[in-house]
C-alpha cells in the first residue's frame, strides 16, 4: 500500500522540495518516506509524547534531525488551538498525510476545513487521507478531489488543494 501511494505521489512530483505536513504521524513513516524520495522538510504531529520521542530519535538516525520538526498536540480536541501551534517558517505545506485513527475518521474534515481557512496550504498541496475503504471521503471546502485507491480494507484519497474550484 505503502509503495502504491508513495509511486502515485511520486508520478505527480508531490515529493519534489516538498514541504510535509504529516498529521497522526504515529512512526512518521510518510514523512521519513516522504524525505527519502525529495521533500524538503516535514512537521510530523501527535498527540503521544512516546510517539513523538520515537519520531525525533529516529530522524536523528537516519540522518534529517534538522529537516524534521515534531509537534505533540491532539488535533481533534481542539482543530482551531492545534493548527494555531503549527510552525510555518518557510511557507505553507505542500504535502499532507492525515492517517487518523478509523474511528475518529469523521473528525479530519472539519481539521481540513481548519488547515484550509488558516492559509497554510500551498496552492496546488495535495492531501492523502487513508481511511477504511467501506468510508466515502468528502472533501471539504476548498480540497477537490484527484484520485481514490483501494488496498484490501484500506482506502486511499488523494485531493488537491483548490480553492477556486470549491467544494467537489
Amino acid at each position: 500500500m505503502r509503495e502504491g501511494l508513495a509511486s502515485a505521489l511520486e508520478s505527480r512530483g508531490a515529493y519534489h522540495s516538498a514541504r510535509v505536513l504529516d498529521l497522526f504521524a504515529g512512526t512518521g513513516a510518510l514523512s521519513f518516506e516522504a524525505l527519502s524520495r525529495g521533500a524538503s522538510s516535514a512537521v510530523a504531529v501527535d498527540r503521544d509524547p512516546r510517539a513523538i520521542r520515537q519520531i525525533t530519535q529516529s530522524a536523528k538516525e537516519l540522518g534529517v534531525g534538522a529537516e524534521v520538526r515534531t509537534v505533540r498536540v491532539d488535533l481533534l480536541a481542539d482543530p482551531d488551538g492545534a493548527v494555531r501551534k503549527l510552525p510555518t517558517a518557510g511557507g505553507g505545506f505542500d504535502l499532507v498525510f492525515a492517517d487518523a485513527p478509523y474511528s475518529e475518521i469523521e473528525s479530519v474534515a472539519p481539521l481540513l476545513s481548519v488547515l484550509v481557512a488558516s492559509k497554510l496550504l500551498t496552492p496546488g498541496a495535495r492531501i492523502v487521507i487513508e481511511h477504511p475503504a467501506r468510508h466515502d471521503w468528502s472533501w471539504p471546502n476548498g480540497l477537490a478531489s484527484e484520485a481514490d485507491y483501494r488496498y484490501g480494507h484500506t482506502g486511499i484519497s488523494l485531493g488537491v488543494y483548490a480553492p477556486e474550484k470549491g467544494r467537489q
